[in-house]
Parts: structure tokens; sequence; C-alpha cells
């Protein structure tokens, strides 16, 4: 029979990494693509490789997450 694997995330976690993809995204369309996205009453000299920096900051912890899971030995259970 076969079993069903489910990786636990925790929701903050999750949260992290949405707005750590949200911010890189945007930074990196800010920085070669030049959309304008971002308001002009909150940009500052290279701000968008600030967003790039701390969206990918913010995206670590689930990496880490999952590499203390796979560290641990987790078996699906």
């Amino acid at each position: 029979m076969k079993e069903k694997c489910a990786l636990k995330i925790p929701l903050h976690l999750l949260l992290l990494d949405f707005v750590g993809a949200a911010l890189l995204g945007l930074g990196l369309a800010e920085w070669f693509a030049n959309t304008g996205l971002v308001p002009e009453s909150i940009r500052f000299e290279n701000y968008y490789i600030v967003m790039v920096i701390v969206g990918g900051l913010l995206m670590l912890p689930v990496l880490l997450h999952f590499m203390k899971v796979a560290r641990s030995g987790w078996r699906g259970r």
C-alpha cells in the first residue's frame, strides 16, 4: 500500500518566503526592466539592489528549515 508523505511547513515560514519572493521579483523587475512599479516616494539610490538582497534573506529561513528536516532523517511521518 502506498503511504502519503507530506512535509509540514510552518505558516510563518511560508509567509516569509512569499514576502521574500515578492520583494526579490519586484527588485529584479526594477533592476533589469526599469518597470517603475515602486512609488517614487520610497525610492532611493540603488533601492532595487536592497530589495533583491532583503528578498533573498527573507527566503533563507524556509531553505534552512528544509535542510534541518533533511538532516534529521525525515521519513514522511
